[in-house]
């Protein structure tokens, strides 16, 4: 599907500092570390969260009291306007983008906000009745690692799929070292010059540890270096398979806001009032399980 109105402020987004998992973030609920960080960015802006019409909520992992999350995020940054929690695995974020700029097209919405918050370390272990079973023994699950090993719809885990893929394609294992190697040094290059790359689109985050103690998050942590030979060491994780730890991305927790509008108003919004980034369509496409 393709847009014709709906536009994003150049700069009208950020990105927080993604932590490993276990990290500085592991014991923050993710929609109010979030919030917190969309205000305090809003307000490094100059402007306020009174100026979204709607909020698009995207998380993959419950939190405490997020079954108010689009609402409750709002009211900690500073609105009253409705929303709705979106929660679509690996493509939750483009899905809210794809929401926002539908309603923006549509001339439902002027100016919603795609709130994306997520931690993936602590993840609940949630508990099902089940007084049918034997005793009445309860149906457990851990959200997080239970459904990366196993998607109910197919039956197989992400590794499965990444094989599988990998399999078809004739990839080799050489092949996905190389590439591991190679996004580590474009990583690298993202730090240049103090990160200048970075601090475009970044944006800290500020932790309580206490009440009276806080620190900043400025920049990524728990990266682990990766190198032609570190990964030569490395056995598969599946066997027969060329995915090592090094060429699977880490779990990590973060947060991210962007504001979808309208033309005139990415414009008015942007710094560079000659600049705005349409948003020109979005798409998808169906393949065989696990591929």
């Amino acid at each position: 599907m393709t847009f014709q109105r709906a536009y994003i402020p150049y700069k009208g987004y950020y990105c927080s500092p993604f932590s490993k998992w276990q990290g500085s973030f592991a014991n923050q609920n993710s929609i109010v570390l979030g919030a917190e960080t969309a205000k305090r960015w809003l307000a490094s802006k100059g402007w306020e969260a009174s100026m979204f019409d709607y909020t698009y909520h995207g998380m993959t992992q419950p939190q405490n009291q997020s079954f108010y999350g689009s609402t409750w995020a709002g009211t900690m940054m500073g609105s009253q306007v409705p929303g709705v929690t979106i929660m679509q695995a690996c493509s939750t974020s483009t899905t809210c983008i794809n929401l926002a700029a539908l309603a923006v097209d549509a001339g439902t919405q002027v100016t919603p906000f795609c709130f994306l918050a997520d931690r993936m370390s602590n993840g609940p272990h949630l508990i099902w009745p089940n007084p049918n079973g034997p005793g009445g023994e309860v149906v457990s699950e851990n959200w997080f690692m239970d459904n990366v090993n196993c998607d109910p719809a197919t039956g197989a885990g992400m590794l499965v799929t990444a094989e599988n893929v990998a399999r078809k394609a004739g990839a080799t294992r050489e092949q996905a070292d190389e590439l591991a190697v190679r996004r580590y040094e474009q990583y690298q290059d993202a730090l240049k010059d103090d990160r200048a790359f970075q601090k475009r689109y970044m944006f800290p985050v500020e932790v309580k540890l206490s009440r009276k103690k806080s620190i900043i998050i400025e920049a990524d942590e728990g990266i682990t270096p990766v190198t032609r030979e570190g990964c030569a060491k490395l056995r598969p994780v599946a066997p027969d398979g060329i995915h090592t730890f090094a060429s699977q991305t880490h779990p990590a927790d973060g947060n991210a806001g962007i504001i979808v509008t309208t033309k005139s108003r990415a414009l008015e919004l942007s710094p560079d009032p000659t600049k705005a980034i349409q948003v020109i369509s979005y798409g998808f496409a169906r393949v065989e399980k696990s591929h």
